[in-house]
């Protein structure tokens, strides 16, 4: 549920900056009360996964009798840096793990028992929207749904439910909401943050892509099984440019490849007449193309009763020719995207691709001149999530073509063409002070099309087979030939069998010198095939009575190949890689911040990320305390310095109860380390926050103290939050300020319960762990009465050293905080450069500092002899400015607003640009004027003969477009006025 805050955090993003195209919130109701508006929902879906998915509820959320309206029952107010929620009881606790991470999160909820009043529950929803929008002018709303855009119409958003009980006198807003509010369509800016990918819509893309692209895969080994002579599988919905095809022998070269026709009206296109000179073909291209994804993959097979080297002369040629090509073409396929996570330019790894490629070949001279006399393709691309060609992507595809390979030993023509392909992944992280990071991993359509197959336990198509034991090796019969597998190619041969009603497992691990003998389809990177015996099977009873003979065999306690578990969480056998991509991918995909050099080893040292970080040394450990008032965490500070004082020489900071100041903390740490140079022993220092404080904030000020040598000399052993649920909530289930930023994950190791700790089934105490656990799952619970610790267990958790820097902390940090160890964005220090003012031609030179508050205006000094020699006669101005994350269009507008100030052109008014006041006004102006036929006014609102009601004047629409075209009348007026006046911007040339 991690990704949820992500998700916001992109919508979010949206919202920041100024002007009239920003609104202050994106407007969010569910159900009747937007009158199931298809945008509101598709809004929902993306924010709350699965939830609001059709079809899914019943099944995944054990919501069977849960009726739908109640579901439905959220209004949402997403703002640049909170987010508003009401929610009913009912649907509470199904929204609690996606919103429990949100920032300044301000929850509209009552209890079970004051909804039982159902004319006071929609008082409160009512009272609750209003409270939302109070501060807003101009409200945004996700009108249309990708699948369903509509044309946007602010007055049938003015007739939702939920908008119309605004208008009531007592509990509502008292006015008609669009004429108070500004409203404007969300809808395609939204669709651009849902087709972003993360780790969820990753996952979600992949499971779905990967069964229709295995079932492709499967369908075109399924049709060679029925129908030997088959030339081409009809597929439908490929991807225009990209196209799933089976091409036999000759007829697999480049003219047939660009042709995209694949209609082969004769029989000489099939497989039995398609070698040399109209004999059967020795091979077969065929690419795979994911219907409406991104994966695409080709790959190259070879025909015969056994493979090579027990081939007739003649086959054993032409397959060795194009068999060692194409294990060139895959070696150099894998080392290309390899070299492009290091270059990321596709221009520079074909050049070493194809060196790549001639390198490979062991039988330099007649390959090489094969391949001189061929045309090699080299291509790496990014495609978009439904599989089209883009210029940026997490998706890509590197293939290597060589076409048209000649017959070099009987000179009959051409043999064909092979071909690999492989789509992969892109994940990059941005490293402070050390560049860019690329990770790149290729194991998507890999592992479908080179997995083993032969019964394979990762496989999620096992291939049933013919396996003879002898004392010489292994004899196997499949839909790929006879197989051969002597014990010289065999390095160790391992047996799994726990028990007599499992499957027992037999994993043969060869040699490198076994693959020229082993069809490529059963190739794998770890070199070993997995053989899987059913119980009691004649299969098992055949291996056990035949077995001695393999000297080399052993029984395993453990699987040797327990990698091999898992899936794309469920559905796919573990991918080589995959763990270690979704952990990249996972910090990559929630922005371009940066990740410290020095946190690389914490985040990715494996999948379990169990390394805990070295011993602090002699850096001075800080515990924090953090809690509202009225949490006795004072009384936990005061306790904790007791109980140790014998043993340990404690330092209290504790700052005025207002509010929490980091340049004081940091100016206190420094003076800290002073107070204590020639003192013996190791200080420990408690850090007692003041009342409504995000513990966020203390972390910074500590971990990027402005001074290195301050900040090298401390370190966070743990932050411990207390919790009273009788002092945590105003009423209902309205928290006070910073609650949940107290408790936050990845920073907060340890929750203490200061209330309410002897009735532990208390209504109240139930409800807050709830909160607790869903925002905080990893963090450990003590019960302590007005914080009285008393076990040493639950002491030794608050006083941890290192529970703040393990891995998982780290992650969380990164993961729900993305660009933490940066908390000065947007930050200017200082500004030095040459301008000329308005008032005079003298060139000045300008100097600010931002820290000190320091001004240096003087004239250009001309004395310095280094400056001697010709003088520019037209000096160019500039500006250098030193700073955090500084833009030059943000740099240009601050720079505006320091100059003389000119009167700007006014743009002409559009329907959509109209003010609430202003839609006010033209209908105040002219409500009272006739009404067309079949209309009439009952003193409150406008009814129809059908009897529809409506706020506004039935003309309305022309009462607008008359007002537009008046107003505009003026302002071309006034720009026309402007120009002749002829005021340049700042910035104009």
């Amino acid at each position: 549920m991690l990704f949820s805050c992500s998700r916001l955090r992109q919508v979010q993003a949206l919202l920041c900056g100024s002007g009239t195209a920003i609104p202050d919130g994106i407007l969010c109701s569910l159900g009747i009360d937007s009158r199931y508006n298809e945008g509101c929902t598709e809004l929902a879906k993306y924010l709350f996964y699965g939830l609001y998915e059709q079809n899914q509820v019943n099944l995944e959320h054990g919501l069977e009798e849960f009726p739908e309206e109640m579901l439905d029952d959220v209004i949402l107010l997403i703002k640049a840096e909170c987010v508003h929620l009401y929610c009913n009881p009912l649907n509470y606790s199904y929204l609690l793990p996606y919103v429990s991470h949100w920032r300044n999160l301000h929850l509209y909820c009552m209890t079970e028992t004051e909804y039982e009043d159902e004319e006071a529950a929609e008082e409160f929803k009512i009272s609750s929207f209003v409270a939302m929008v109070q501060d807003c002018c101009h409200i945004g709303v996700p009108y249309s749904s990708q699948g369903q855009i509509q044309k946007f119409d602010m007055f049938m958003v003015e007739k939702w439910p939920l908008l119309q009980a605004f208008a009531l006198e007592g509990i509502g807003g008292g006015s008609f909401f669009t004429m108070k509010y500004k409203l404007m369509d969300m809808s395609e800016n939204l669709w651009q943050v849902y087709n972003r990918l993360d780790p969820v819509s990753l996952d979600n893309l992949l499971t779905e892509d990967l069964v229709n692209f295995e079932k492709q895969w499967n369908g075109f080994f399924s049709g060679m099984d029925l129908e030997s002579h088959l030339s081409i599988l009809e597929l439908s919905e490929a991807q225009a440019g990209e196209q799933p095809y089976v091409l036999f022998g000759k007829h697999s070269a480049l003219e047939d490849l660009e042709s995209y026709l694949f209609n082969f009206p004769s029989e000489s296109h099939q497989v039995r007449n398609t070698g040399p000179q109209g004999s059967a073909a020795r091979h077969m291209i065929l690419q795979c193309v994911a219907p409406k994804g991104p994966l695409a993959c080709a790959r190259t097979y070879f025909f015969g009763t056994t493979h090579n080297p027990y081939l007739g002369e003649q086959k054993k040629t032409d397959v060795l020719v194009l068999s060692q090509i194409y294990s060139a073409a895959i070696q150099a396929v894998l080392s290309g995207i390899k070299c492009y996570s290091c270059t990321t330019s596709a221009t520079k790894v074909r050049e070493k691709i194809l060196i790549k490629a001639l390198k490979n070949i062991l039988y330099p001279f007649a390959l090489v001149f094969a391949l001189y006399r061929s045309k090699c393709e080299f291509t790496i691309q990014a495609v978009n999530k439904q599989g089209f060609i883009c210029n940026n992507s997490t998706f890509l595809k590197a293939s290597l073509i060589v076409h048209d390979i000649p017959d070099l030993q009987w000179d009959r023509g051409e043999l064909g063409s092979v071909v690999f392909s492989e789509s992969f992944l892109e994940s990059s992280i941005s490293i402070q002070q050390r560049g860019t990071v690329h990770i790149r991993f290729e194991w998507i359509a890999d592992s479908i099309c080179k997995g083993s197959l032969i019964y394979i336990i990762n496989s999620t198509n096992p291939l049933q087979i013919t396996i003879i034991f002898f004392s010489e090796g292994l004899f196997i019969h499949s839909q790929y030939g006879s197989i051969t597998i002597s014990k010289d190619h065999i390095n160790k041969v391992k047996f799994y069998n726990p028990d007599s009603r499992t499957v027992a497992s037999l994993f043969v691990e060869y040699e490198d010198s076994l693959l020229p003998h082993l069809p490529f389809p059963l190739h794998s990177s770890d070199r070993c095939l997995v053989f899987a015996l059913l119980p009691r099977s004649k299969s098992q009873r055949a291996f056990y009575s035949k077995v001695r003979g393999l000297q080399k065999l052993h029984d395993s306690q453990e699987p040797p190949m327990a990698k091999r578990r898992g899936s794309l969480k469920t559905s796919y056998c573990q991918l080589p890689g995959q763990e270690m991509f979704l952990q990249h991918f996972a910090l990559s995909s929630i922005g371009q911040e940066p990740i410290m050099y020095d946190h690389l080893g914490m985040l990715f040292p494996s999948a379990e990320l169990r390394n805990i970080p070295p011993c602090q040394g002699d850096k001075v450990v800080i515990t924090i305390i953090t809690g509202l008032p009225g949490s006795h965490k004072k009384i936990l500070c005061n306790f904790l310095v007791q109980l140790n004082h014998k043993c340990e020489r404690w330092v209290v900071y504790e700052p005025a109860p207002e509010s929490f100041s980091a340049s004081h903390l940091q100016k206190y740490l420094s003076s800290f380390l002073e107070s204590q140079r020639g003192t013996k022993g190791k200080p420990r220092l408690l850090v007692l926050t003041p009342g409504y404080t995000d513990v966020l904030d203390v972390v910074q000020a500590v971990l990027f103290h402005p001074d290195p040598v301050v900040q090298a000399c401390f370190t966070i052993g743990a932050v411990t939050a207390c919790v009273n649920p009788l002092t945590s909530f105003m009423e209902h289930r309205f928290a006070f300020p910073k609650l949940l930023e107290q408790l936050s994950q990845g920073i907060v190791s340890t929750v203490v319960f200061t209330g309410l700790t002897a009735e532990k089934k208390h209504p109240l105490m139930q409800h807050v762990q709830q909160l607790v656990r869903s925002a905080n799952p990893t963090a450990a619970f003590i019960l302590a009465e007005r914080g009285a610790v008393t076990r040493d267990e639950d002491m030794n958790l608050i006083l941890s050293e290192s529970s703040f820097n393990e891995p998982q902390m780290l992650r969380a940090r990164y993961v729900l905080y993305p660009g933490w160890p940066s908390p000065f964005q947007g930050n200017m220090y200082n500004v030095w450069g040459k301008v000329r003012f308005s008032d005079s031609d003298q060139l000045m030179e300008v100097s600010y500092n931002a820290l000190s508050g320091n001004l240096r205006i003087v004239p250009e000094d001309n004395s310095d002899p280094l400056s001697q020699g010709p003088k520019e006669t037209n000096t160019s101005c500039f500006l250098i400015f030193d700073g955090v994350g500084l833009t030059e269009d943000g740099l240009k507008d601050w720079l505006r607003l320091c100059a003389k100030q000119k009167q700007a052109k006014k743009t002409k008014k559009t329907k959509s640009t109209l003010s609430p006041q202003e839609i006010k006004s033209i209908h105040m102006t002219r409500h009272l004027e006739p009404l067309p036929p079949g209309y009439f006014y009952n003193g409150y609102q406008y009814v129809d003969i059908f009897g529809d009601k409506t706020n506004f004047h039935p003309n309305m629409e022309e009462f607008i477009k008359e007002y537009i075209a008046e107003a505009n009348k003026e302002i071309e007026q006034f720009n026309c006025q402007l120009e002749l006046q002829g005021q340049p911007d700042l910035f104009d040339p």
